[in-house]
């Protein structure tokens, strides 16, 4: 029988174990005797976030960057003119990964007079652990494509584009690519 044990992750021992790596965690392993057989605890004691100091080195970022973006698949893609772009599952991978949270700061939702949503505009707040924080605007209205649910999905697709860019700004990864090369400048 194994225990897993969740532990909070801000640190409750100053000299805990803080590991740089994504890939790494420090385990506490616990031996636990029942009348039919030995059992093992797995306890993670940490795993901070290491993009939470303030100022990570550049290898570093990218080491994150190419950690969350292995993590999608490619259902996490869809391809518009030829291009790749990550989708809503894979924007929400990738918040999962970082330990992002968010919040509907603002939103408008406008109706016909036959009380169908015409249009929708969501304000959303993205925020990581340390605290900071980044604001992404969507908006979705009835005309942009044939909606099976329009007073759903318009407010859906508004929430969601808003969701991603807050997430993408956030991050800085949005338009990343591992592997690419981007021009300084």
């Amino acid at each position: 029988m194994m225990v897993v044990k969740h532990v909070p992750r801000t640190p409750t021992n100053p000299s805990a174990y803080v590991t740089n790596s994504p890939e790494s965690m420090n385990f506490a392993m616990t031996s636990y005797h029942s009348p039919n057989s030995s059992t093992v605890s797995c306890e993670k004691t940490e795993l901070t976030h290491s993009l939470a100091g303030p100022f990570p080195s550049v290898s570093l970022f990218k080491e994150y960057q190419n950690a969350a973006m292995a993590i999608l698949e490619k259902s996490d893609y869809t391809m518009i003119s030829g291009n790749a772009y990550i989708k809503k599952t894979g924007w929400r991978k990738i918040a999962f990964y970082f330990n992002l949270s968010f919040e509907i700061k603002d939103k408008t939702i406008k109706f016909d007079e036959n009380h169908n949503v015409q249009r929708a505009e969501f304000i959303v707040r993205a925020y990581m652990q340390g605290g900071r924080f980044s604001d992404g605007w969507g908006s979705c209205e009835r005309r942009e494509k044939k909606f099976m649910k329009p007073n759903h999905d318009i407010p859906s697709t508004a929430e969601t584009r808003a969701k991603n860019r807050a997430c993408q700004d956030l991050l800085g990864i949005g338009e990343y690519r591992p592997g690419a090369r981007h021009a300084q400048g």
